[in-house]
């Protein structure tokens, strides 16, 4: 529902906060804020032209920072995942949303994977307490986007096969990939 109202140029401030709360983005967030935060996303969407879903990295770069940078500056906290999250609701063919237990697989991986083992290792997510640590925040998500990608490019063809095999419909190739980093991540969905 969320990427439909947002590409078909709707503003549904209840539908926002009601996806905001249904992904656990407001945890701790007073319900004030939490209003100050879905009109601080939805002036965001404003200022988007939505004619294409394939961002250039300065693109997907710039957007990131600009949706981060407001919503840190009304609620201050780290709002890497919920501004992934967010974007990925506007370019679900491209956005990697951010999750620790996709970083936590990325992380190994990048120590097995030829493909991954050339990117900057990933490291923890830098904490968020100024402005002034945006960048680096934006960096660490820049360069778990580019290996998620990666991945993405390099498994193309045997996803495109699966989808086949298993009839599968849904159009966003980046979440299904996104869901097996997750589950391989999630230790506890292992047993």
């Amino acid at each position: 529902q969320m990427v439909d109202m947002l590409h078909n140029s709707r503003q549904n401030h209840n539908l926002v906060k009601s996806w905001m709360m249904d992904y656990g983005l407001f945890q701790g967030i007073n319900s004030q804020n939490r209003t100050a935060i879905v009109n601080q996303f939805l002036q965001f969407v404003q200022t988007l032209t939505f004619n294409t879903d394939n961002l250039t990295i300065e693109q997907i770069k710039n957007n990131f920072t600009e949706l981060l940078t407001k919503l840190f500056q009304t609620v201050n906290r780290s709002w890497v995942s919920a501004t992934s999250k967010l974007l990925w609701c506007l370019y679900p063919n491209t956005i990697a949303i951010y999750d620790t237990f996709v970083h936590r697989t990325l992380a190994v991986m990048q120590c097995l994977d030829d493909d991954l083992a050339g990117f900057s290792r990933i490291g923890e997510q830098p904490s968020i307490r100024s402005t002034n640590d945006i960048q680096g925040a934006v960096q660490h998500y820049m360069n778990y986007q580019a290996m998620v990608r990666k991945l993405l490019y390099t498994h193309s063809t045997l996803l495109q096969e699966l989808r086949v095999q298993h009839q599968e419909t849904y159009p966003y190739d980046v979440r299904i990939l996104d869901k097996l980093l997750w589950m391989i991540g999630n230790f506890r969905e292992m047993y």
